[in-house]
């Protein structure tokens, strides 16, 4: 396997890692602001 196809693929995974936690994270946050509004 290429080191540089390797790399690619470890940075995309990483890129897409970041991506869903700050999805998770973000709908986290909104979910707390509508329940303390709901509340």
């Amino acid at each position: 396997m290429n080191r540089a196809v390797g790399l690619g693929l470890a940075g995309l995974f990483v890129l897409l890692l970041a991506l869903a936690w700050w999805g998770w994270s973000r709908a986290g946050l909104a979910l707390l602001q509508l329940n303390m509004s709901l509340c």
